[in-house]
C-alpha cells in the first residue's frame, strides 16, 4: 500500500481485474481508478474492455474518448466528498448526484473537482484535497502536495501508453460503434388509447406504409384501413427476437487469459447451475418498492392519526388528461360551421391570381368603379348584408355572371368584390351538404368516370373554386400520401359568363372549363317526339352538381323566378343531382328562396301524403295530374312542410323573423383597399340558401323520421345512445338552431325549427344534464340539436302582412302624421293671436278712460302659455269692473 492508502504495483490477476471492472461500474471512486489505469499493462487493459458490455465502448467512436476514463457517481454510492464538495453542500440539493470525471491527453495540469454551482466536470487552475481533511488534523495542506504529485505523475504515464493502446485495440477492432437498438412499434403501442380508431388508422399507415406489424390493428381497425389504403400486409414480428438472441449470445462468453498478453474464450454449460446459487422469485403483480421520502412520512403520519389512508393511485389517475373529446358525438355530427369557423381564402386558387390580375389596374379606379355599382361606402349592394339600422333598400347585386355589357373594371370590380363573398357562403353550403350526405356521396362523384359535373350558374366561376377546393379535403383523406400542391381529378366544369372581360379573368383562375354564354332553356323545349316532329328529343346535360348563388332576387316576377328554377331542376342529373339555391340574408332573398323551396315542393319532390301535383294548364295528360319524383331537401331544413317562416300569400310587408346563417371569413387585401377598411379585416356574411337532391330519397333508404314523433324524440334527448347504434340514428331527424343560441347564465334558450315544421324554443338548463349543457354553451347558429331540453314552448314570430305597411308606407304615414300636427298647432296660434289682438282693442278703450294696468308686452316668437293668458284676462277685467263701479258711483 502506498500514495495514500493505494496500490501502487502492476497488477496482472484477470480475476481480479474482472472483478474491479464490475465493482468500478457500480461505484468507482476517481481516484482508486486513476491510480490503477497508470498501472495496468496493455494487455490487462483489454481484457478490462472485453469483459465489459459492448454498449460501454459504442458511445464514441472516436479512440481517444474510448480512452477517456469515465466516472459516474450513482445515488446509491457515498464516495468520499472533497473540500469543495463540503463548502457547497447546500448548493447541491437541486444539483444531479451523478457527475463525470474526464481526463484529457495533452499539457500537464492541476486538476481539482470543480465547484456544484459553476459546472460538474473538472476545470484546471484549481488544488483540492481528493479525500476530506480530518478536523482534528492541525495541518491539513501539508498533505496535499504529495497526494497531487502522484495524480500529475499518473497522468503522464497513462499519456505515455495511449498510443500504444489506441494501436493494440485498432487492431482487434474494439473500437467499433454498435448501433443501439431501438424499437418504434413499442413507443407507438404505448400511447395507442390515446386516439380514436380514424387517427391510429392514419397513424399507422404514416409509419410502416402497406406493411403493417402483426397485432398493430385489430379487426375493425383493418376494416377501415381496408377501406381507405387497400387491405394491409400484415408482417410477423419474428426478426427482433432473432437479432435479441444473437445480441444475448454474444454477451454470454467467458474469458480467460492465454499467457502470452491474449484472452481465449472458455466453453461452458448454461445448464449447469452452481450449488450456492438460490432461485430468484420476481414478484410480477407487485411494483417495486419505493424509498419514502420524509415528506410522504409525514403524510403517512398524519393520516394515521385522522384514522385515513393516503390514496396516491386516486390522485394519479386524476392527473392524467382524458384523451377522449369531451363533446358528445352526435353534438359533433350535427355541427355545421365549417372548420375552423373562421374560411381563410386560399392563395394558391383565389387570392393569389386575383391579386395579379388586379396589379394591373390603378387600385383607384377600381374602388371608384366599385363603389358607383355596389352602393357607395361599405358596399351594401354586394354580398355583404349592411345592418337593419341602415334602413338601406334591399335591392339586387347590380352585376351578374350572365350579363353580356360588361366591360373591363366592371370584370375587375366582379372579381374584387363577389368572388370572395360568394367563395366563402358557397363553400359554407358545399360544407354542410357534405355532411348530410355523407362521405359516400361525393367519393362516388369522384370515381365515377369522368368525375362530377358541375356548373357554376351565377357564380362567374367561385362556386366552382369552393367546390374543388372541397374536393382537394376529401381526395387528401383518401390518399394522404399526395401532396398539397399536386392537380386532383376535379372532374369536368361549367360556368356561365355572359362576357367577354369576366370570361377571360375566369378562364385565368380555372383550368379544364368549360365557359357557356347563356344556360340552356330546357322547359320550353320538347323532351319527347310530338304529333308535329316525330324526331328524337335533343340530348341534354346533366349536371351532378349546380351552384346558383344570388340568382333569384335580380328576377322581378315571381312567375319568371319559378321558370328560372324549373329550368335549373331540368338540367340537374335524376340519378342523384344537388341543386343549390343561396340569396343574401335579407328579407327579401329569404322570401325568394322560400318561394322556391315551395315550388318545388308543390310539383317536383315527392312526400308521403303527396306524390301527385294538380296541374290543370301544363299537363297533357287528360287526368290533369302529374306524378312527382323522388327527392329530398338536403339542407337547411329537416322537414318537408310548410316553412313555418313563409307566407304562403308572397311578400309581406313588416317581416322581423327570416330563416339566415351567417358565416365570417377574412377579406383579402385587394377587397380591403376597395372598401377602404383599416379597422376590420374579417366579413360576417349572412345568407339564406336550400339545397335540393333529385332521384334519390334518404328517408325512404335510412328510415327518416321527420315529424311530430321525430321531434318528441329529439326533445328527450339522444344523449345515452351509443357510439356502436348511432347506425340506426340519422341527424336529418333533428331540429335546427335558426338564430343565435342565448347563452344566459345557468341555462341556455334555443330557437330551433324541429322537423313538425314548426319554430320552438328550447331551454337547457344546468340541472338538465352536465354534458347537454355543456354542449349547449359550446353550439353555434345552425347546428344540429341532438341533446334534447327541459322545457318547450311555441315561439312567436313576426311575420308581416300581406297588405301591411312596407318601410316606405310606415315613413310615409309618419311624416304625413307629423305634416297634420303642425298645421292644427299652426292654425290655433293664428286665432289665439287673433283674439289677442280684439281684446288688446277693447282694453285700449278701456285704458284711455281709466288708469288700468298695462299688459306685459309679447315679444316676436315668444310663445305665452294659456294659464298666463288667462290669468292677465282676469286681472284685466277685474279692473275694468272696478272702474266701471267707479264710474256708476260718480
Amino acid at each position: 500500500m502506498a500514495n495514500g492508502g493505494y496500490w501502487a504495483q502492476p497488477i496482472s490477476d484477470p480475476q481480479f481485474v474482472m472483478a474491479l471492472a464490475s465493482f468500478s461500474e457500480l461505484c468507482p471512486p476517481p481516484k482508486l481508478f486513476l491510480l490503477l489505469s497508470a498501472h495496468l499493462t496493455p494487455s490487462t487493459w483489454l481484457g478490462i474492455m472485453l469483459s465489459r458490455p459492448k454498449t460501454l465502448s459504442a458511445n464514441s467512436s472516436h479512440a481517444r474518448h474510448a480512452l477517456r476514463v469515465r466516472v459516474s457517481r450513482p445515488a446509491r454510492c457515498n464516495p468520499a466528498r472533497d473540500t469543495a464538495g463540503l463548502i457547497a453542500s447546500r448548493q447541491q440539493q437541486n444539483i444531479p448526484s451523478s457527475r463525470s470525471i474526464s481526463i484529457q491527453s495533452g499539457p500537464r495540469r492541476y486538476l481539482g473537482y470543480a465547484h456544484p454551482s459553476k459546472s460538474p466536470q473538472w476545470i484546471s487552475g484549481q488544488r483540492f484535497s481528493s479525500t476530506a481533511t480530518p478536523a482534528e488534523s492541525p495541518t491539513p495542506d501539508a498533505q496535499q502536495p504529495s497526494a497531487l504529485d502522484d495524480i500529475n505523475a499518473l497522468i503522464e504515464r497513462i499519456a505515455e501508453n495511449e498510443e500504444a493502446m489506441v494501436q493494440t485495440m485498432d487492431e482487434l477492432d474494439l473500437l467499433g460503434g454498435v448501433d443501439t437498438y431501438e424499437d418504434p412499434l413499442s413507443e407507438l403501442m404505448s400511447s395507442r388509447d390515446e386516439y380514436t380508431v380514424e387517427t391510429w388508422v392514419t397513424m399507422v399507415r404514416k409509419q410502416f406504409r402497406d406493411t403493417v406489424p402483426e397485432g398493430v390493428l385489430n379487426e375493425e381497425e383493418i376494416q377501415l384501413y381496408t377501406s381507405l389504403y387497400g387491405e394491409p400486409i400484415i408482417e410477423e414480428a419474428f426478426e427482433e427476437e432473432e437479432i435479441i438472441e444473437e445480441e444475448e449470445n454474444d454477451n454470454d462468453a467467458l474469458l480467460r487469459e492465454d499467457g502470452e498478453g491474449g484472452w481465449e474464450e472458455v466453453e461452458y454449460k448454461e445448464d449447469m447451475e452452481a450449488e450456492d446459487d438460490t432461485p430468484v422469485v420476481y414478484d410480477m403483480e407487485n411494483a417495486p418498492e419505493e424509498e419514502e421520502t420524509i415528506a410522504m412520512q409525514r403524510t403517512r403520519e398524519v393520516a394515521e392519526q385522522l384514522g385515513g389512508e393516503v390514496m396516491l393511485e386516486q390522485f394519479e389517475n386524476e392527473a392524467v388528461p382524458d384523451s377522449a373529446p369531451r363533446t358528445h358525438h352526435l353534438t359533433q355530427l350535427g355541427k355545421a360551421q365549417t372548420d375552423p369557423s373562421t374560411i381563410h381564402l386560399p392563395k394558391s386558387s383565389v387570392t393569389g391570381p386575383i391579386s395579379v390580375i388586379l396589379s394591373e389596374f390603378a387600385n383607384k379606379h377600381i374602388a371608384e368603379t366599385s363603389h358607383r355599382l355596389f352602393g357607395g361606402p361599405g358596399l351594401p349592394h354586394s354580398t355583404t348584408t349592411a345592418p337593419p339600422r341602415a334602413q338601406l333598400p334591399q335591392l339586387p347585386i347590380p352585376l351578374h355572371a350572365g350579363q353580356k355589357n360588361m366591360g373591363t373594371m366592371e370584370a375587375n370590380a366582379y372579381l374584387a368584390v363577389l368572388y370572395p363573398g360568394i367563395y366563402a357562403s358557397t363553400l359554407s353550403v358545399l360544407v354542410e351538404i357534405r355532411k348530410r350526405l355523407g362521405t359516400e356521396w361525393i367519393r362516388n362523384l369522384m370515381s365515377q368516370e369522368g368525375g362530377p359535373n358541375v356548373l357554376d350558374a351565377s357564380g362567374g366561376g367561385a362556386g366552382i373554386l369552393a367546390w374543388r377546393d372541397v374536393l382537394r379535403a376529401e381526395y387528401q383523406t383518401m390518399v394522404p400520401d399526395h401532396p398539397e400542391d399536386a392537380p386532383i381529378p376535379h372532374g369536368r366544369s361549367t360556368v356561365l359568363t355572359g362576357s367577354d372581360a369576366l370570361r377571360l379573368r375566369a378562364s385565368a383562375l380555372l383550368e379544364n372549363t368549360t365557359f357557356l354564354p347563356r344556360l340552356p332553356d330546357y322547359l320550353h323545349v320538347r323532351d319527347q317526339p310530338t304529333l308535329h316532329d316525330s324526331r328524337e328529343a335533343p340530348k341534354r346535360k346533366q349536371y351532378d352538381v349546380i351552384i346558383a348563388p344570388h340568382s333569384l332576387l335580380r328576377i322581378d316576377e315571381d312567375y319568371e323566378r319559378k321558370e328560372y328554377v324549373q329550368n335549373l331542376w331540368s338540367l340537374l342529373n335524376p340519378n342523384g343531382g344537388v341543386l343549390i339555391l343561396l340569396e343574401k340574408g335579407r328579407q327579401k332573398g329569404f322570401e325568394a328562396i322560400a318561394g322556391a323551396r315551395e315550388m318545388l315542393l308543390k310539383r317536383y319532390i315527392a312526400s308521403p301524403g303527396s306524390t301527385e301535383y294538380n296541374n290543370f294548364v301544363d299537363s297533357p295528360d287528360p287526368s290533369n295530374t302529374v306524378a312527382k319524383e323522388s327527392g329530398m331537401i338536403i339542407a337547411p331544413c329537416t322537414n318537408h312542410s310548410t316553412c313555418p317562416m313563409h307566407n304562403p300569400a308572397g311578400p309581406t310587408k313588416g317581416r322581423r323573423d327570416y330563416c339566415h346563417f351567417e358565416q365570417r371569413y377574412i377579406r383579402p387585401a385587394f377587397l380591403q383597399r376597395v372598401m377602404g377598411a383599416k379597422d376590420r379585416n374579417h366579413e360576417d356574411l349572412k345568407y339564406s340558401y336550400i339545397a335540393v337532391q333529385r332521384g334519390t330519397d334518404m328517408r325512404h333508404e335510412h328510415g327518416i323520421k321527420q315529424d311530430a314523433e321525430a321531434t318528441d324524440a329529439a326533445f328527450e334527448g339522444f344523449e345515452d345512445l351509443d357510439e356502436s347504434s348511432a347506425t340506426k340514428f340519422h341527424p336529418l331527424s333533428l331540429p335546427r338552431a335558426v338564430y343565435p343560441p342565448m347563452k344566459r347564465r345557468g341555462h341556455v334558450i334555443f330557437d330551433l325549427c324541429t322537423p313538425a315544421g314548426k319554430i320552438e324554443r328550447w331551454t337547457v338548463p344546468r340541472s338538465y344534464s352536465r354534458q347537454a349543457y355543456r354542449d349547449a354553451r359550446k353550439s353555434n347558429w345552425g347546428d344540429l340539436w341532438a341533446l334534447g331540453a327541459k322545457t318547450r314552448i311555441p315561439r312567436n314570430l313576426n311575420l308581416g302582412e300581406k297588405h301591411g305597411e312596407g318601410k316606405k308606407e310606415r315613413l310615409a304615414r309618419r311624416s304625413a302624421t307629423k305634416a297634420a300636427r303642425d298645421e292644427e298647432a299652426l292654425e290655433e296660434h293664428e286665432l289665439d293671436e287673433e283674439e289677442g289682438e280684439e281684446e288688446d282693442l277693447e282694453d285700449d278703450e278701456v285704458r284711455s278712460r281709466s288708469d288700468l294696468p298695462e299688459p306685459p308686452k309679447r315679444k316676436r316668437g315668444q310663445n305665452i302659455p294659456s294659464w298666463k293668458k288667462h290669468n292677465d284676462k282676469k286681472k284685466m277685467r277685474q279692473a275694468v269692473k272696478r272702474q266701471v263701479d267707479a264710474d256708476n258711483a260718480i
